[in-house]
């Protein structure tokens, strides 16, 4: 099953790297729970399609002037649970460079994404995307 699992998680990077958001969504389960770790301002859970396009990822969207080109750089699975390693690459809406490298780990369950946890460079979403200054303590 991990094969099969692994195989839809990379149809979901290939759909987003083709900038097609609508197939890409098309594998995830309607009822699809997606948690970015952290503290930005787009961190947190989102339960149900509708709330991931309009709360998450739409929002998200619009710090980024351009594509986010993902790359797969490893897939490693068992059983139900798919871990990406991955890097992505952007420009942001002030101008910066948005290179950020991630960990998500996917549930699939019968062809369907059912669950995403995504861990990322909080930071430079916080300075990059969000114009925000790092303050030393």
């Amino acid at each position: 099953m991990s094969e099969t699992n692994k195989a839809i998680v990379q149809q979901w990077f290939d759909l987003v790297a083709a900038g097609d958001a609508q197939g890409a969504f098309a594998l995830f389960d309607e009822s699809v729970s997606y948690t970015l770790r952290g503290t930005t301002p787009v961190s947190g859970t989102y339960v149900g399609m509708e709330s991931l396009v309009a709360d998450f990822f739409t929002p998200w969207r619009k710090q980024i002037d351009g594509e986010i080109v993902l790359t797969v750089n490893r897939l490693i699975g068992e059983g139900d649970q798919v871990v990406a390693l991955a890097r992505g690459e952007a420009k942001t809406v002030f101008g910066l460079p948005y290179d950020n490298d991630y960990v998500f780990v996917f549930e699939v369950r019968d062809g369907k994404i059912f669950a995403v946890d995504e861990y990322l460079d909080t930071a430079l979403v916080e300075t990059a995307a969000y114009g925000k200054k790092l303050v030393a303590p």
